[in-house]
């Protein structure tokens, strides 16, 4: 399902962007840009270069030849930072016995990552460090230093490689001018997830090259290279008949490129990628809604009776998709409450309340306080002069000159709703639903390349009242090829995960959550929530957690704690014997770069202890990109393959995709492996996914948006 979504989120991101230039190729329809080597990362055909996609950019990438076929995934957190995952075929070499995995060819999975070190000017080309297969078998392990320098249409690249890169020899290792132990290369091939500092850079060395030729009126780039892989050295294929590989991109759109490739003088190669830039939200959205100002006499009016006001901005709100909370209005101030499901940004909402608000009010009225809300918590209050606020929206000052006059606070234990004067009627129980299809899957296994499942899924919400829900979801299967499991788990250690093939083929039709959800906020900033019921696919259980996140802080700390039962394969009310108490201790900090960290310690559903750390970055566009690695006392023998556990997840808001303002985003997150070790609780509603971006940082981030 997963997989899926990425491709929709690339396929659907054609609006590219364009500057002014001087070149005459900017006047072509066609923009050619640095294309995707066979193994995903950015490159000539086989042979890296030293290019890299634009910061925020996503590629698919698709190559098939023989023995090899790739899919990949290129990602961009940063203009110097290139990361891609990836699957192999290899179409010549079985993935094991046939009693065990039939004829199926064996599957490798890679990580590779890019550096620019330095970039390209007038007198010097652009230099990039990378490391391909990186904590992998070792099957495609390789390092590389590379320079690439363009004149006019042609971009030529020259480069150093070790490992398989640097299979040709013919060049001394330059660092073993140093030290004799870079002479030679130590074992590379093994079983995956460790880092084999060891042999980095080691053994032998191989000068590799390419030349780029962009044909900018047409479309097209031409591919020459010399490549040092040596698949025939390496019992690969049995012969090569020429090191020089030729190709040829067709640049089909913005998004779109086709390519061909002859290499080793008797294969030939296609392959395709799909591109998408998600740094900036390019497609424009509906400006707010004039509201007509009071004349003096509707003014006089509402002095004299409230509640003229509270009905008529609690309709100009609804027109704009916010709905009022609870506010209260005095002589001098207004103090009201709003939450909204439209608006991805937090201080756009906050804006358009405002702007609303000071249209309707009495002259008298000098000061607005927004308090914002995120389902039933206050999330902060955000006070704004109203004479500043006036001046911004007729452009008699700036942005920055009305963030200085804002001030941001927070009195979450003591949210207006509970306080207000006009408190709008809400009848409870409220009950909403949603349906929607859905697919499960397993890439990769010795059964099957692909395994999966189409379903129909159906989710509900019923709130008793404020902050206390009951949330469902229930999956019916449609189609299956879940049949096909016979790769038993043998793990040493409790099967919290690892049983996942037994709870696909079984929970076909399945309760995938039934849960109690009851949230509060005790003192200012800090946070509650308490949950009991079946609260994910695996488990069932009852628990809490409390996040303390200072509004005015850059950090935040959380604790959550989980007695859980495992849950019987078919996922409806049975539950199995194994139980355990797990919790994670959480160390929430916003570094620069917009990066955001999380540190988790604690213990994990099988019972091992350790630590996760988790990276990402958020852009301003709301797209994110993460990391995260976790490590526990299991040795690597009692984790098993992969050694510990590691993955990464991508987040596409869906506002990136329509010209009108929705939230929610569209996720992705692999695990290359399923492993009990380092497994942690799947927790719906999480304290910091509904708080996490609220501090003041982060208002005064998203503060533009404010009058938009």
């Amino acid at each position: 399902m997963q997989i899926l979504r990425v491709l929709f989120c690339i396929s659907i991101s054609c609006i590219s962007h364009k500057q002014l230039s001087a070149s005459i190729n900017d006047y072509f329809y066609y923009d050619i840009v640095p294309g995707a080597s066979n193994l995903g990362n950015s490159g000539i055909i086989e042979m890296p270069n030293a290019r890299m996609m634009k910061p925020a950019s996503l590629r698919f990438t698709f190559s098939s030849s023989y023995p090899n076929e790739y899919t990949s995934l290129t990602a961009t957190p940063f203009n110097w930072f290139e990361a891609t995952y990836r699957y192999a075929e290899i179409k010549n070499q079985r993935y094991g016995p046939s009693r065990y995995s039939g004829n199926q060819s064996l599957k490798d999975k890679g990580f590779d990552i890019k550096l620019l070190l330095s970039k390209e000017n007038y007198y010097f080309p652009s230099l990039a460090l990378g490391f391909r297969d990186l904590a992998g078998t070792g099957l495609f392990s390789s390092e590389y230093f590379v320079a690439s320098k363009r004149y006019n249409n042609f971009d030529f690249t020259l480069g150093l490689g070790w490992g398989l890169l640097g299979s040709d020899g013919g060049v001394r290792n330059p660092l073993s001018l140093f030290k004799d132990s870079y002479k030679e290369r130590g074992k590379t091939i093994g079983g995956g997830g460790k880092f084999s500092y060891s042999t980095w850079f080691t053994g032998e060395t191989s000068l590799f090259g390419g030349i780029e030729y962009d044909l900018h009126r047409l479309g097209l780039k031409f591919k020459l290279e010399y490549d040092t892989s040596n698949p025939d050295l390496n019992n690969k294929v049995p012969i090569v008949k020429s090191r020089f590989n030729i190709g040829l991109n067709y640049y089909f759109s913005d998004n779109l490129n086709f390519s061909t490739s002859f290499e080793r003088g008797d294969q030939f190669r296609v392959a395709f990628s799909l591109k998408g830039n998600f740094l900036e939200d390019s497609i424009k959205k509906p400006s707010p809604k004039n509201v007509v100002r009071l004349n003096d006499e509707q003014k006089k009016r509402i002095l004299k009776d409230n509640s003229i006001f509270y009905r008529s901005i609690n309709k100009s709100l609804r027109d704009e998709s916010i709905y009022i909370q609870a506010a209260s209005l005095y002589e001098e101030k207004l103090d009201i409450a709003i939450a909204s499901k439209k608006y991805y940004s937090f201080t756009r909402s906050s804006g358009r309340a405002a702007r609303v608000a000071s249209a309707l009010l009495p002259d008298e009225v000098e000061q607005i306080n927004i308090h914002t809300m995120n389902g039933d918590l206050e999330m902060f209050t955000l006070s704004i002069g109203r004479d500043h606020l006036d001046k911004a929206l007729n452009q008699e000052i700036t942005y920055p000159e009305l963030l200085k006059s804002v001030e941001i606070n927070s009195s979450s234990q003591n949210p207006l709703f509970r306080k207000a004067i006009f408190q709008p009627d809400v009848n409870f129980p409220e009950f909403e639903w949603s349906m929607s299809p859905g697919i499960k899957h397993q890439i990769g296994g010795p059964e099957g390349f692909y395994l999966g499942q189409i379903m129909w899924k159906v989710d509900s919400s019923l709130k008793f009242k404020r902050n206390l829900s009951l949330y469902s979801s229930l999956g019916f299967n449609i189609y299956d090829t879940f049949n096909d499991f016979n790769n038993p788990s043998y793990s040493s250690i409790p099967h919290v995960r690892s049983d996942i093939q037994d709870y696909l083929k079984e929970g076909k039709n399945n309760i995938q959550r039934l849960q109690l959800q009851y949230f509060d906020s005790i003192y200012k900033d800090v946070f509650i929530r308490a949950d009991f019921g079946y609260l994910e696919e695996m488990f069932a259980g009852v628990g809490g957690e409390v996040l303390y996140r200072p509004v005015d802080k850059k950090y935040a700390f959380g604790l959550s704690v989980h007695k859980v039962r495992q849950r019987g394969y078919k996922q409806r009310f049975s539950l199995r014997d194994y139980t355990n108490t797990t919790g994670h201790f959480s160390i929430y900090l916003d570094l620069p770069n917009e990066i955001n960290s999380q540190i988790m310690i604690g213990e994990y559903l099988a019972g091992d202890k350790g630590l996760t750390l988790d990276l990402s970055r958020r852009f301003k566009s709301g797209f994110t990109l993460g990391i995260f690695a976790t490590k526990t006392n299991l040795s690597a023998e009692e984790f098993g393959e992969g050694s510990f556990d590691k993955g990464f997840y991508i987040s596409v808001p869906v506002k990136l995709f329509y010209s009108d303002f929705t939230s929610g985003n569209i996720s992705f997150g692999l695990h290359p492996l399923t492993k009990d070790g380092g497994a942690l609780l799947n927790q719906h509603l999480s304290l910091f996914g509904i708080l996490g971006d609220t501090n003041k940082y982060s208002i005064e981030r998203d503060f533009d948006y404010f009058l938009e």
